[in-house]
């Protein structure tokens, strides 16, 4: 391993990388800094994450103290308060409907052969999408870095190449780890000349332990440099070169992989209306919590009992086997609290509640009333138009990917993928079912046709093979004929339609 301490010839590099890892520093030539535009996007990144991980270890960035409430019941309230994530799930349902995707007979043998372990960390190239779609939806965008292993000296041409293990291979990379970035114009065009990773990595601490250790990989066309800062004793932070090398490309195999927005680092997270909306509800439930629990215990009054200094007010006990004396005109009840404000807290998490669930897909399965078959279709058609604007997103992003990865193996072309567009579209009524069959019954449709139009309708599976149906239906039929003596000529189960 190369260690040398120099100073970056590379110019500005932004700001302090997120999370705060490690301290901020105005030194611009570090790599540790932020772009403009990533440094303009840290507080919506900290709250999408903070929902994400359901506000652990955070809670109290959103439940803050109240005005002298003693610390101990500032604690007990955020203990009590359960935040009911509806974000993540959300998130998690919608990337579920970008996984549905087939290959193209277009695509590069080599990525054929390595769709069963496509990150070289076992996961396929659906699930590995999947958990990319997880992170587009949930911060915008996310990079995609298609890796290719050193060269290999004993392989000397293409057919050692892909007879081989020695193969590209595809990394996830969380936005928050794209500290920096530069672009040029080429034909109009924003094409990426340098960026900064954050890589951390875990490495020994003694015998047992371990600890993260912060390094920032910056990729140029045709090469790479890895860097580590360390804090000197002067304070100075100190950048130390670990690690360089060129790969074989011209270009930067860092695909920004995003399926709400085309230009390049700039996609904002699309549900980051509803991440603010389920803090909302996280802190009204707080309050509602809070009411419901101090109005279910009544709080004893006693009216007219005059205290001196001679003669101070003893302890009050209330039970079955104690009397309170009242002075004449005196009294003695429970006061209790109207509660009319309870119930506009609860009709206001109502209405959050509906709110967040008009930003997902729950139109689907859920709501508080039955939707009528035009309200159902009019929530879908808007649903299943955004999709097909996120599927071919994913199909362009996709296909440069194919691209950078056949730079490597040297073969013709990558290829490209196919998403399923029709994912939302709505099932056949019955009624649409009684009709197609009446057709099929009177010979006006073939009974393929029919089993074709009842899988597009979703009345069959996706994975109903119909020519196969068709043969054994057939057998049985001429089966059938054959035990009768009738001639199977002429006798189908597929006449040509007879108007």
């Amino acid at each position: 391993m190369q260690v040398q301490v120099l100073s970056l010839p590379f110019g500005n590099f932004g700001y302090v990388p997120y999370p705060l890892r490690c301290l901020p520093s105005p030194n611009s030539s570090l790599p540790s800094t932020l772009s403009i535009a990533a440094a303009a996007y840290l507080e919506e990144l900290q709250l999408l994450s903070d929902c994400w991980n359901g506000l652990k270890g955070r809670e109290k960035a959103y439940l803050p103290r109240e005005a002298k409430e003693p610390p101990q019941a500032w604690s007990d309230r955020i203990r009590r308060t359960t935040f009911d994530n509806r974000f993540e799930p959300a998130i998690k349902d919608y990337a579920g409907l970008l996984s549905v995707f087939s290959l193209n007979d277009d695509v590069a043998q080599s990525i054929v052969d390595s769709q069963d372990n496509i990150d070289q960390c076992g996961n396929d190239i659906w699930t590995f999408f999947h958990e990319a779609d997880q992170y587009c939806l949930r911060d915008g965008w996310c990079g995609i870095m298609v890796e290719f292993p050193p060269e290999d000296p004993n392989i000397a041409s293409q057919a050692d190449l892909l007879a081989s293990l020695r193969r590209p291979y595809l990394v996830l990379i969380d936005r928050r780890d794209i500290l920096n970035w530069r672009t040029i114009k080429v034909n109009g065009k924003s094409v990426l000349v340098q960026v900064t990773i954050r890589e951390i990595r875990l490495e020994p601490d003694g015998d047992f332990g371990e600890k993260e250790a912060i390094y920032y990989r910056v990729l140029r066309p045709g090469e790479y440099f890895v860097f580590q800062i360390i804090e000197g004793k002067t304070g100075e932070a100190q950048v130390i070169l670990v690690e360089q090398g060129t790969t074989s490309l011209n270009s930067i195999p860092l695909v920004y992989y995003s399926v709400t927005e085309s230009q390049l680092f700039a996609a904002k997270a699309p549900f980051y209306n509803l991440a603010k909306l389920n803090i909302e509800h996280y802190q009204k439930r707080s309050q509602l919590n809070e009411v419901l629990r101090k109005c279910n215990l009544p709080v004893p009054v006693r009216k007219g009992y005059i205290t001196t200094a001679n003669d101070p007010k003893p302890p009050m006990i209330i039970g079955p086997n104690t009397v309170l004396d009242v002075p004449v005109n005196g009294d003695f009840f429970f006061a209790e609290p109207s509660g009319s404000a309870i119930a506009a807290s609860k009709e206001d998490l109502k209405d959050l509640e509906a709110a967040m669930d008009r930003m997902t897909l729950d139109f689907l399965t859920s709501g508080d009333h039955q939707k009528t078959a035009t309200e159902v279709v009019l929530d879908s058609t808007k649903t299943s138009a955004n999709l097909k604007g996120v599927s071919r997103r994913k199909e362009s992003a996709m296909q440069q990917i194919f691209d950078f990865w056949v730079a490597y193996t040297g073969e013709a072309e990558g290829g490209s993928i196919a998403m399923d567009e029709d994912l939302l579209s709505m099932p056949m009524t019955p009624e649409q079912v009684d009709k197609l069959e009446s057709l099929a019954t009177g010979g006006f449709i073939s009974q393929r046709t029919l089993l074709l139009l009842l899988q597009r309708g979703k009345v069959l599976p996706r994975q109903f093979d119909i020519d196969e149906e068709v043969a054994a239906t057939q057998q049985q039929h001429d089966q059938v004929l054959a035990d009768a003596n009738i001639p199977t000529q002429g006798n189908t189960l597929d006449p040509s339609p007879t108007f």
